[in-house]
């Protein structure tokens, strides 16, 4: 097993820092420090191979260790962070190999939600839809690539959300974070006019009523994300059973 990096803990802001807004309790306590940490991981604030220790990142966010352990099992359900032997917990590494293999079944996932939900999304859903290119050519236009990830990924669960398929839409929210961590990390060159042009021109087949044209652009999105994957990986020979 390789050598680990040695563990760190983030200087949080004491009120605002990537949420926006201070830390609040009870309730909203767990799902703030899950929040936090999640941005910080997909950001790269917390590096990829980070170990984590839980009195460090308690102290840095002034709560107990309680949310923390309960906000690392959360992000380990995602695959954000590794549960190691021992219970040692860092973030999860970025691995080319196994990116690869989360984008094809993810796409494979979305085309599936798209198919069941392009016939269920109604004026409504259209606007959200709408909404959604919106703001992904404000962030673009503001340079803020995790918005413009965001309000990405945002589109294609709207499809998703409409194929009514609760099982469908929880395995590809929980790795909503490995994909956009992949994306601001490794594959900034999709978060251009091209990538913005490819959602507009699934929107645009959708209102014209071409669902294969709609199919077809997605598996182009999805192609040129996974080539960036590929790029990364060993070289085929080196992996003969793939």
């Amino acid at each position: 097993m390789p050598s680990l990096p040695p563990a760190i803990a983030p200087t949080f802001p004491p009120s605002g820092g990537m949420m926006g807004e201070p830390l609040r309790s009870p309730s909203t306590l767990r799902q703030a420090v899950v929040d936090r940490l999640r941005d910080a991981i997909v950001s790269g604030t917390i590096a990829p191979g980070t170990l984590l220790r839980e009195t460090a990142l308690a102290a840095s966010l002034n709560v107990s260790a309680t949310p923390i352990r309960e906000a690392l099992g959360t992000l380990a359900s995602e695959g954000l962070v590794e549960i190691e032997a021992h219970r040692l917990k860092r973030v999860t590494p970025i691995d080319f190999p196994a990116t690869r293999d989360l984008l094809r079944v993810q796409w494979e996932l979305w085309r599936l939600g798209y198919a069941w939900g392009m016939g269920h999304i109604g004026a409504g859903e259209t606007a959200l839809l709408d909404q959604a290119i919106a703001r992904y050519r404000m962030a673009l236009d503001g340079e803020d690539y995790a918005g413009a990830i965001a309000a990405g990924l945002d589109f294609h669960t709207i499809f998703i959300t409409a194929s009514a398929n609760r099982e469908l839409l929880r395995s590809t929210l929980d790795r909503r974070g490995l994909i956009a961590r992949f994306i601001l990390l490794h594959g900034l060159a999709t978060l251009t006019t091209i990538g913005l042009e490819q959602h507009q021109a699934i929107l645009t087949a959708f209102k014209a009523g071409d669902h294969p044209g709609v199919l077809a652009c997605l598996d182009r999105m999805a192609t040129r994300l996974i080539a960036i994957a590929d790029a990364g990986c060993p070289a085929a020979s080196d992996h003969p059973s793939q």
